[in-house]
């Protein structure tokens, strides 16, 4: 939410410290920042905070590392949308439920459907067909945010062309008033049959002439949407993909009957401009952040024919079987089909920097063996220089023979979350040996910072996968993935894994020192400590939603898991870039005790290691090669302390 206070102070230190479930109990991460305006003598105004009040009553925040009272709260405006996405059981709506849980997790989410669906707060169906329904149904939701994604099919709109009306224009029209109304935003999914079939590539400027009862019902629903000037129109081309469920859709059943080398029939004489689901839901969620309006396109970058891309699925299949070609006007008898309806997606790129809609081959891997089984998440931020450490190692990694991970089980995506053309280049050049090793690769240009580009990442990760995150410098062991994969199989209890931490030679004697004595102590031997690699198991991933604005997240993540699902994978290690000098160790350890500091305020953790982090510190003293190391990592630690509090105190003062 966000928060207008009059005034604040800070809490006395020896007030929450000696009674820290005052402070605990109040609080609770969230998942976005939030703005507190206001004036106080001891604060600069806004700030940002990354913990909420549980309680607005108590009226207790943490801001800048300190606890403040605040006064005179006045809610000024909720950050958290309430969403009503109508068609929340369709393929679309399935992909765009689960990428609004990894973005905006505490987002209500109210979901029409006849089951319960994964993602929604509330889950129900409603007749959309019947006005007086729909306007109970916004009275009760009172959503800020209207995703229309519901239609009939238009061979059923051949067939009721009232009930089509109902929907796509009676329905629309209802949901366009009510955020007219309230100052909320719709978005009403449209069709690329709105087209006459009669043109080329299309593009929003042009005059749409649909051919039939689908497209007519599709092209009145965008008048009445635009009318009210209340949000966005989005033109859907051919949507293609697996769907987030077991259902059977038209594309299983495909690739089914491939995989049983069983004949096919294709239509070989209708162009489309198909786009992924996982990239559409992607769109359409970023398109509902930024609230544009108006008129979009959302397709695929390539003209093809559904003939095309069933051949292009036999193909990925090692299938042998047998295509059909046939006419549209013998597939569809009853009702016309357009010829071409290619869509231009120029718009929609402007609008949303940085996309770039996959090529349908990542969407075609139908068969057992080629589904992504274990997912790699890399942020790139600057990346140039050290990014082939972690691709190349990748690519290095050994598998076993026999029912073990394969490197076609293995999903590579680089979140590229810089837009520096030199970062897009070195990813460009390094991806290549790992796709000539049937890894999946995707690149994903994504906004700042690195828990964005994750979050980015996770819209489009394959669905049930376990997950390694892996920083850009991180550089795997050979077997490193078979063991992880391995580690977090069901069954085994663990579902927080993380090999060895090591750290490359340092050009700097006293880093070398500092960085063999941390190695040395015990906790590293019985920790999973996380420096630029860990990993969870998919039933572990449903433990948090978006990573909080914390600097170490990484850490808030291990310690989401209590010390029994937790596991050192001794026998496979990661080498990351030590620090070039002494001035870059103390930013690091800097970095690194505020990051402690943080999470020692966040309640409802795990404890965080079996062994404390400074047991056993003295032991290596006892072999005299080990003194120098142990009087830098002293010295170390000491300055890093010092200069922190004397940094936290100039602030305060200030």
């Amino acid at each position: 939410m966000i928060f207008t206070a009059v005034n604040a102070e800070r809490l006395p230190r020896r007030r929450w410290r000696k009674n820290p479930r005052l402070v605990q109990s109040e609080i609770e991460p969230a998942s976005r920042g939030f703005i507190l305006r206001g004036r106080s003598r001891g604060a600069a105004w806004p700030v940002e905070f990354s913990l909420l009040p549980h309680d607005v009553s108590h009226k207790i925040a943490i801001i800048d590392r300190d606890v403040w009272q605040l006064i005179d709260i006045v809610i000024s405006e909720s950050a958290m949308q309430r969403w009503l996405i109508s068609g929340a059981s369709g393929q679309l709506g399935g992909h765009i439920l689960r990428a609004l849980s990894y973005r905006y997790p505490s987002d209500y989410v109210h979901a029409l459907g006849r089951a319960p669906l994964p993602g929604a707060r509330v889950t129900e169906w409603v007749d959309l067909r019947s006005g007086a329904a729909v306007t109970e149904l916004l009275r009760r939701a009172a959503p800020t945010c209207v995703l229309h994604l519901a239609a009939v099919s238009p061979l059923v709109a051949e067939s009721d062309p009232a009930s089509c009306h109902a929907l796509h224009v009676d329905a629309a029209m209802r949901m366009a008033a009510h955020a007219a109304a309230t100052n909320g935003w719709m978005l009403y999914a449209s069709s690329d049959f709105v087209w006459d079939g009669n043109g080329e590539l299309h593009d929003e400027g042009e005059v749409p002439l649909p051919a039939n009862v689908y497209g007519r019902s599709k092209l009145a629903g965008e008048r009445v949407v635009a009318e009210y000037g209340c949000g966005l129109v989005a033109r859907y081309s051919l949507l293609f993909g697996l769907p987030i469920d077991q259902r059977q859709t038209s594309w299983t059943a495909i690739a089914a009957r491939l995989q049983r080398n069983e004949p096919v029939t294709a239509i070989d004489d209708e162009w489309r401009s198909p786009i992924t689901l996982a990239d559409a839901a992607l769109a359409t969620i970023e398109l509902a952040t930024q609230r544009h309006r108006g008129l979009v396109h959302i397709s695929g970058s390539s003209a093809m024919t559904p003939c095309e891309i069933i051949t292009m699925m036999r193909r990925e299949m090692n299938s042998v079987s047998e295509i059909q070609r046939i006419s549209r006007a013998s597939f569809s008898r009853n009702m016309v089909r357009p010829r071409n309806v290619t869509q231009s997606n120029k718009r929609l790129r402007s609008l949303i920097p940085g996309f770039e809609p996959a090529p349908l081959r990542s969407a075609l891997r139908t068969e057992r063996g080629a589904v992504p089984r274990f997912s790699v998440i890399i942020p790139v931020y600057h990346g140039a220089d050290t990014l082939g450490r972690s691709l190349n190692a990748l690519a290095d990694q050994r598998f076993d023979d026999g029912e073990g991970l394969q490197a076609s089980d293995v999903e590579v995506l680089l979140a590229l979350n810089d837009g520096r053309q030199d970062s897009e280049a070195a990813a460009e050049t390094h991806v290549a040996r790992l796709r000539a090793r049937n890894f999946h690769v995707r690149l994903l240009r994504t906004p700042p910072p690195r828990r964005a580009a994750i979050a980015a990442a996770e819209v489009v990760t394959a669905a049930g996968t376990h997950r390694l995150y892996l920083d850009q410098d991180a550089r795997l062991s050979p077997h490193a993935l078979s063991a992880i994969f391995a580690a977090l199989a069901p069954g085994t209890g663990i579902h927080f894994a993380a090999p060895r931490a090591r750290f490359d030679p340092s050009p700097s004697l006293v880093v070398r020192a500092f960085c063999r004595y941390w190695c040395a102590l015990p906790y590293c031997d019985a920790s999973p400590v996380t420096m630029g690699a860990y990993a969870v198991s998919a039933e572990g991933r449903r433990r948090w939603g978006a990573l909080p604005q914390l600097a170490s997240d990484d850490k808030f993540v291990r310690m989401l898991f209590t010390p029994k699902e937790r596991l050192l994978l001794a026998s496979e290690s990661y080498h990351v870039v030590a620090p070039q000098g002494w001035r870059e160790l103390i930013r690091a350890r800097r970095r690194y005790l505020r990051g402690n500091r943080e999470l020692a305020r966040v309640p409802h953790l795990a404890p965080p290691d079996p062994v404390p982090r400074y047991r056993g510190v003295l032991r290596p003293l006892l072999r005299p090669s080990a003194w120098f190391d142990f009087a830098v990592f002293v010295a170390a630690c000491g300055t890093t302390w010092l200069t922190e509090s004397v940094g936290a105190r100039t602030a305060r003062s200030s």
